[in-house]
């Protein structure tokens, strides 16, 4: 005697599924003809079912096309719009930008500052100064330091450290002694466009910007 074939009993059902244990559109096909192949010939599917069936994998293989083209679209969109930041970084050479990040150049004379985001309502600051090898070279003390968007003054610094590039760091307590959060920025002019797999990245001297902290473009 043949025994019905269910859904739960094929013996010949594929067993390769998809991603997250999704059937693909080729198992679903094999899993289809398992049945048809199985099917109890004294009790053959019925032809509703049979249809309804293939109107199953006719949308599974559209949902699957539709999901290739949307991945093919968003690969075109990601190749667009890094060839947008390439020509859009490209234009930035020989323009000063302001953007986050923790670097200074100190001149050989004249004024000297750093912006800093001071969040809350501040407090008394220190900022110091280092060379590339983590050096402390100077530090300059701030009695009183506003909150919000605030700049300061280093310029005595001028003349006391080598001219080049350097890092600087803002430490802001309040009155009790509790740390305030500082973002500090760079003002920079660009050199030179490296591109590496993260995109577009900006020079100035030894210093690298990525493209997505620049927040200001300056003549």
């Amino acid at each position: 005697m043949i025994m019905p074939i269910t859904a739960g009993s094929t013996p010949d059902a594929p067993r390769s599924v998809l991603k997250g244990g999704q059937l693909g559109k080729d198992e679903f096909l094999q899993l289809l003809v398992s049945q048809l192949r199985n099917q109890d010939p004294l009790n053959p599917t019925d032809p509703k079912d049979f249809a309804a069936q293939l109107a199953q994998f006719s949308t599974v293989e559209q949902l699957i096309n539709m999901g290739d083209q949307l991945a093919a679209l968003a690969a075109n969109d990601d190749r667009l719009l890094q060839t947008i930041h390439a020509s859009s970084a490209l234009q930035l050479i020989g323009r000063s930008i302001f953007a986050t990040g923790d670097h200074v150049v100190v001149p050989e004379s004249g004024d000297l500052s750093v912006t800093v985001d001071v969040a809350n309502q501040g407090g008394t600051a220190e900022v110091v100064l280092y060379d590339d090898r983590g050096t402390e070279v100077g530090r300059v003390n701030v009695p009183r330091l506003e909150g919000g968007r605030q700049t300061i003054d280093l310029s005595e610094l001028v003349g006391r450290v080598e001219p080049g590039h350097y890092s600087y760091a803002v430490e802001v307590r309040t009155a009790n002694g509790d740390p305030v959060r500082v973002q500090t920025y760079s003002r920079l002019r660009v050199d030179g466009l490296k591109y590496t797999p993260n995109g577009p990245v900006l020079t100035s001297g030894p210093i690298r910007i990525p493209l997505g902290a620049v927040i200001e473009i300056g003549e």
